[in-house]
């Protein structure tokens, strides 16, 4: 029987996942003028927070939460390749690589296989996995993203005032609450659109409303991702 966690912990002890992890920390990504933002450990480690909130709050069992979080460690392995290929699917084609065969069944591995590929999007969510990480993803749009970007817009700038995501999901609604300074421009998620596209794909796919909050106030946002 699979410790809990067992598997998460090894890939974080992986030295040949730590070095792939250090070189996409060191290449800053420049996709068609856009910001860098981070997409190093820190990242991962806070999409694999997101994803056990979320699947916590769906009642699934810890391997699948396991399975989740180990998802969020690897979903974006692939922009060790760089920029200008898929990441999505390069991470989906290499993820296998940091997991000892020993501690997963092939069934588990399609489910890992699946939620990497589609992460991006969203557009083929097969799993709770995959709900969970495409969300998760999403769900992380706080300061650590751009905050040592070496692009400094307004975009980054304003999005260095969102201090935390919180995520809620109960028998009705799923809830994204954004806590943020008294001055963040709402506006500026026009460049962010998935994060608020994803949540209301998913929240669908629960059958479930989507209500999107900034410090606890409702926002009508079908404006901003016209």
């Amino acid at each position: 029987m699979v410790i809990f966690m067992n598997l998460y912990n090894k890939i974080l002890k992986n030295d040949e996942y730590l070095k792939i992890v250090e070189k996409i920390e060191n290449t800053k990504f420049i996709t068609d003028g856009k910001w860098d933002w981070e997409h190093g450990l820190g990242h991962y480690k806070r999409v694999a927070t997101y994803v056990n909130e979320i699947l916590t709050q769906l009642n699934a069992d810890k391997r699948t939460i396991e399975l989740g979080m180990v998802s969020a460690l690897l979903h974006d392995i692939g922009l060790s390749k760089g920029d200008k290929i898929d990441h999505a699917i390069e991470s989906s084609k290499m993820f296998s690589k940091f997991i000892d065969k020993n501690d997963i069944t092939e069934k588990e591995l399609e489910i890992l296989k699946q939620a990497i590929y589609d992460h991006s999007k969203g557009n083929n969510i097969k799993s709770l996995v995959g709900l969970s990480l495409v969300l998760a993803d999403k769900l992380d749009v706080t300061y650590h993203r751009t905050i040592n970007s070496s692009i400094q817009d307004k975009i980054n700038k304003e999005i260095q005032k969102i201090k935390k995501v919180n995520i809620r999901i109960n028998d009705k609604n799923l809830v994204v609450n954004y806590v943020t300074d008294n001055s963040f421009d709402v506006n500026i998620l026009a460049n962010w659109k998935k994060a608020i596209t994803i949540p209301a794909k998913v929240a669908k796919y629960l059958n479930k409303a989507f209500i999107f909050l900034i410090n606890e106030e409702e926002i009508k946002y079908n404006n901003i991702i016209i």
